[in-house]
């Protein structure tokens, strides 16, 4: 819990204190005095400091819940002489009432070790054949038609344990019925293959069972945690220091773990998708899509539209443009009625433009890739490309970000250029466009380090100034690629215009979210609205990891309300923190501004691992005794319970 505190605590300051204006790098710091950070504006969380328990508070609540293991049969193990005849059958029993006979199966001697794998393939295939075509019966031998006994079947599953070369068949995991249990039985057949499975008789056998799930009560403590701030002038402090007394105030909540959607949540849906990596997005966000988002911005849910040569790549693999393939997205549009807080122009203090750039090799001098262009009223806001120059015996690739800013009645044209070497566009970079309207200079960034202006053979120009008013404005369209054809394809992972020109993120930031991976089930799953990307609204929704799937997490109750990507936080733990001093370190001698303000963080102690705790009565039996009978001395009248040998009583 003190790693997800400290962590969570450094999320909340990366992301807060860019929105800003500030450029804040953010690390975990160090208790020793002499530190200095490598570059300022910084930002850092030393701890723990100090752990109090909370004796005053009451702890929370010992926590419960029922855990289906599925009926299954397992195969005895099958050595190098033993063998399948090919076209064999098997005839099974799921659930004491669903039956199906698999025919035509492939044979093999187990000597080979694709004979098992091969084996549990076409059981697979065959039972979801089964069940697609209507082929499962009941016992009578009418087709089996009941709608929930059909959708558990979904989950019958055959695997092959290459370790022990055994064969195992699992039914779905029950239903909360008297009417339906969860079983597999082997059924005689001709041409029965179950013999030579090892089925026949197998090495074990078990109806599915429910276990109680026990978390003890969490234990109530207090952490005291020290968060740095350092500038490089006492107007750079200032201006942090407004922005942390508005993100971590002297009071306030703090999530942990936080995650990211990868899709809208609708009502009633048992499963979320979480983002592997990315980034919230905040009011002033004007566009922004994610890997995953497969055909919808998360900024305000618009549609891009695709044209031939552009592709979703699967498994969040990002957006992909070869030759004239191009991604439209429109920005700022007009609302249909009228709205007097719609701005005619969004940024006019100017904006910032990131994206995760990865172009595809074999690129030659000369060739110019068209990455993304802003269009406003047809005229260009923001441009970026990259153009190839051979420097030497090098081949670089140039970062062009060019932007159009009015002023006196004319436009007028602001341009950087930096130089990358083309094996670091092929590896992948995070760009980031800055632009100041005030100054009228476009700053770029890669992996979050600035250009560096004094490098000749990096920056072989100094950037084009032009103050003026960003042409910014309504019904905006944002184009990835272009229809003129781009030479080299290559991959977009995200892009984030937002309508400010704050600085570009700390690149751990995007890796620091919580995956899917990450959750285990039994955790807690909280969902809740969230404007600004990491402080949480009144609107909440709880439920408990179940299963995770790649990318996909199951819950374990339908979610409450719909849930959109763009304006959801997903967490697993909340905190209240509350601000305890606040004090000046300065090094004035090294022109160093420093302030160090410490927080007590207030949270339950939770032990992460569920522990079984019994296992729940296996069958119900319920006798019905007679009005007025007289009732035994012992037990509930009318019910009587076979409990499991490796019951313990008294452990509920």
């Amino acid at each position: 819990m003190i790693r997800e505190i400290l962590s969570g605590m450094l999320w909340q300051g990366r992301l807060a204190l860019r929105s800003g204006g500030m450029r804040v790098f953010a690390a975990h710091g160090y208790v020793d005095e002499g530190y200095r950070p490598s570059r300022v504006p910084f930002f850092s969380v030393v701890g723990p400091l100090g752990i109090h328990s909370e004796p005053e508070r009451e702890n929370g609540r010992t926590a419960t819940s029922t855990v289906r293991v599925p009926g299954h049969l397992i195969g005895r193990p099958r050595g190098p002489g033993d063998s399948v005849p090919a076209g064999g059958a098997l005839k099974l029993r799921l659930d004491g009432r669903a039956i199906v006979t698999l025919g035509g199966l492939p044979g093999g001697s187990f000597a080979s070790a694709a004979t098992g794998p091969a084996l549990a393939a076409a059981l697979d295939t065959q039972l979801a054949e089964a069940l697609s075509g209507g082929l499962f019966q009941e016992s009578s031998g009418a087709p089996l038609t009941d709608p929930l006994l059909l959708a558990a079947l979904a989950a019958v599953t055959a695997r092959w344990d290459a370790e022990g070369s055994r064969l195992a068949i699992s039914a779905d995991p029950g239903i909360p019925s008297l009417d339906f249990r969860s079983s597999v039985e082997v059924l005689p057949v001709t041409g029965s293959i179950a013999g030579a499975l090892g089925l026949e008789p197998p090495e074990r056998a078990q109806e599915g069972r429910t276990y109680l799930s026990k978390l003890r009560a969490p234990r109530a403590m207090a952490i005291d945690v020290q968060v740095d701030l350092w500038a490089g002038s006492q107007v750079d402090l200032a201006a942090i220091m407004d922005t942390v007394a508005l993100a971590i105030p002297t009071r306030g909540q703090m999530v942990l773990r936080p995650s990211l959607l990868g899709a809208d949540v609708p009502e009633g849906t048992t499963k979320l998708r979480l983002l592997a990596r990315g980034e919230p997005t905040t009011p002033l966000s004007l566009a922004h899509l994610e890997a995953s988002d497969q055909g919808q911005e998360r900024a305000r849910g618009g549609r891009v539209d695709l044209t031939p040569g552009a592709s979703w790549l699967p498994d969040s693999g990002g957006l992909r443009l070869s030759g004239t393939g191009t991604a439209t997205v429109r920005v700022h549009p007009t609302p249909v009625v009228p709205d007097s807080f719609h701005p005619d122009n969004p940024a006019p203090d100017g904006f910032a433009l990131s994206l995760g750039l990865q172009v595809a090799a074999g690129a030659t001098e000369g060739q110019t890739v068209p990455v993304v262009v802003l269009l406003a009223q047809g005229q260009p806001v923001v441009r970026l490309e990259v153009r190839y120059v051979l420097v030497d015996t090098r081949l670089f690739g140039e970062v062009v970000a060019t932007a159009t800013l009015a002023r006196e009645g004319g436009t007028q044209v602001a341009q950087t250029r930096w130089r990358l070497l083309a094996s670091r566009l092929e590896a992948g970079v995070l760009l980031h466009a800055r632009l100041e309207a005030g100054e009228g200079v476009v700053w770029l960034s890669a992996d979050g380090v600035p250009q560096p202006l004094l490098d000749a053979e990096a920056t072989p120009a100094p950037p084009v100034a032009a103050p003026g008013l960003p042409v910014t404005g309504s019904d905006m369209l944002l184009t990835l690629g272009a229809d003129t054809g781009t030479p080299l394809e290559f991959t977009v992972e995200h892009l984030h215009l937002v309508a400010e020109p704050v600085g570009p993120l700390d690149p751990a930031l995007r890796r620091s979210v919580t995956p899917a991976p990450g959750v285990r089930p039994g955790d807690v799953i909280l969902l809740g609205d969230c404007e600004d990307g990491y402080r949480i609204g009144k609107r909440r929704f709880q439920a408990l990891a179940l299963a995770v799937d790649g990318d996909e997490v199951t819950l374990s109750r339908p979610v409450e309300g719909s849930w959109v990507r763009g304006r959801t936080l997903v967490f697993q733990e909340e905190c209240f923190f509350f601000q305890t001093q606040l004090r000046r370190k300065d090094d004035l001698l090294n022109h160093l501004y420093r302030c160090s303000v410490d927080y007590r963080v207030s949270a339950l102690m939770e032990e992460l691992n569920a522990r079984m705790g019994a296992r729940l009565v296996e069958k119900p039996l319920v006798d019905l005794v007679a009005r007025g009978a007289s009732r035994a001395a012992g037990g509930h009248p009318g019910t009587s319970v076979h409990e499991v040998d490796t019951a313990k009583r008294g452990a509920i």
